[in-house]
């Protein structure tokens, strides 16, 4: 199968040629099978990362890295998107998209809960990417825990958006982290990553 850069220019030959009028139907249907497979395959392109390792302590008003060993039960790299070894480093739980091409998103749907020593402490998450002097955070503020302390808040449902917009993004790791007001426990479920 061709891959989709040149997927992309035969279908300009394809173009020109049936301007031109030439007899090109083998190349356009082949082009045309090569085109529908590949939207196909990448419909459904993402890799799910269950960490298994044991929660971790967050000391209060520092920025902590959230590790993920990918070693949980329901990890899932069955739909992984073409030509992409992987998307996490799971050796550090840093965020790899060097697989990926200038242009491409991705999402990530991070699953974690936060247990913190205090009542009303604040939550935020960010993600510190690029290298040296080129280094630069996507951070929000989770929200303030304010049901009670010693018990867990989840976060699962609200996906981030990072994009390849430059090599500085796209060739570096990307850390996930967490910082809390207070101390407290932060334990990962995991992250899953598709690609747009």
């Amino acid at each position: 199968m061709q891959d989709y850069t040149t997927l992309k220019q035969n279908a300009a030959l394809i173009r020109d040629n049936v301007t031109k009028g030439s007899n090109t139907a083998s190349f356009v249907g082949q082009t045309i099978h090569d085109l529908a497979t590949h939207s196909e395959e990448n419909n459904a392109s993402f890799i799910d990362y269950n960490h298994a390792g044991d929660p971790i302590s967050l000391d209060a008003d520092t920025w902590t890295d959230i590790p993920n060993d990918g070693a949980g039960a329901f990890s899932n790299n069955t739909y992984a998107p073409i030509n992409v070894d992987e998307l996490i480093d799971v050796t550090t739980g840093y965020i790899n998209v060097s697989d990926l091409s200038l242009g491409d998103s991705i999402l990530i749907r991070n699953d974690y809960s936060v247990n913190p020593n205090t009542n009303n402490s604040l939550l935020e998450f960010r993600y510190v990417l690029g290298n040296g002097g080129g280094e630069y955070t996507l951070e929000k503020t989770v929200g303030r825990l304010d049901s009670g302390s010693g018990k867990n808040y989840r976060f699962s449902l609200e996906p981030d958006l990072i994009y390849m917009g430059d090599d500085n993004t796209r060739l570096n790791p990307i850390k996930l982290q967490a910082k809390l007001s207070t101390s407290g426990i932060l334990t990962n479920a995991g992250s899953v990553i598709q690609t747009v």
